[in-house]
């Protein structure tokens, strides 16, 4: 029966996303219970700590993705890489012909003002 039913793994971003809101859902509670008269000091300080683990878990969560994701950010930024240095170097060495073009062309300008001359 369990293969029948397909659980998608959520994403990074989603599961992150879903970390930022247990925080600021927390913190909202949090601040209910400190503003409530009727809750007690217990009541504040098992909100405080349902805030610290929030967090942690969003500290953890974060630190996971990006330890995840490196290699394919350094990967992607190789390639980012390499295509502006290919784009620099064509365009450096379509600089230096038109450079070595137009130093051609004043050569014969000037070869043809001798023989006119």
């Amino acid at each position: 029966m369990k293969d029948l039913v397909k659980h998608e793994a959520k994403s990074d971003c989603a599961v992150l996303e879903d970390n930022f809101i247990n925080v600021f859902e927390n913190l909202g509670e949090c601040l209910d219970s400190v503003v409530d008269e009727k809750k007690t000091k217990m009541n504040v300080v098992g909100s405080l700590f349902g805030i610290v683990g929030s967090i942690g878990k969003l500290a953890l969560n974060t630190t996971g993705c990006a330890i995840k994701n490196a290699p394919k950010a350094i990967v992607a930024v190789a390639a980012v890489k390499r295509e502006l240095i290919e784009a620099g170097t064509q365009e450096w060495n379509k600089y230096q012909k038109q450079q070595k073009e137009e130093a051609l062309h004043e050569k014969i300008m000037q070869l043809k003002l001798k023989t006119r001359g």
